[in-house]
């Protein structure tokens, strides 16, 4: 009898012991969710501009937008600390990139006329519209290691982490792209 007149108060232990770690538990969570937020905010514009880009400034780009941040969320439990959050949010972004381009299987460029429209285009200094403009142009992996580098950028070794590409081909696909940019603006200074 001993026994089962421990038993009701080893369960009540337990009842007290798993109310404080689902207390602890649901504080860790929340310090959790507020640590993603916290590393999000200072990247939110980077990202979307990256993603607005990489789609050839297709509206699609706020929805893309927030499936980078619903899968970063889901996954934001398995970041590892040590590494750099913006690397690590930028290639989940690019692989979101190629997976929305092999669902739709569409030419990523815009016609000229089209990009003239677009309200993120940097209007302040012509030069720098420029480059943007004859940047838009470029295949699509030299548009977007172009952007990562200089937009938003990020070093060869971060880029070649985000793209998943040896920092050698970041370089290659950096040089290029940017003799592509140079001869667009070059025949564009011709005419």
């Amino acid at each position: 009898m001993a026994c089962s007149a421990g038993a009701p108060m080893e369960m009540a232990g337990r009842a007290i012991m798993t109310g404080i770690l689902k207390k602890d538990e649901a504080e860790a969570v929340a310090r959790e969710k507020e640590s993603f937020w916290e590393l999000l905010a200072s990247l939110d514009k980077k990202l979307f501009n990256f993603l607005h880009k990489s789609l050839g400034f297709s509206e699609d780009s706020a929805d893309l937008y927030q499936e980078v941040v619903l899968r970063a969320w889901k996954y934001f439990p398995s970041y590892d600390r040590g590494r750099s959050f913006s690397t690590w949010i930028f290639t989940i972004a690019h692989n979101e990139v190629k997976r929305y381009f092999n669902r739709r299987r569409e030419n990523r460029t815009l016609p000229l006329a089209l990009l003239a429209s677009d309200p993120a285009a940097p209007a302040a200094d012509p030069d720098v519209a420029l480059v943007h403009e004859a940047a838009r142009l470029l295949p699509a992996r030299q548009r977007e290691v172009f952007f990562l580098f200089y937009y938003n950028r990020f070093s060869v070794a971060e880029v070649a982490a985000i793209c998943g590409l040896s920092q050698g081909n970041v370089k290659f696909i950096l040089n290029r792209g940017r003799e592509a940019v140079r001869d667009a603006l070059e025949v564009r200074h011709e005419k």
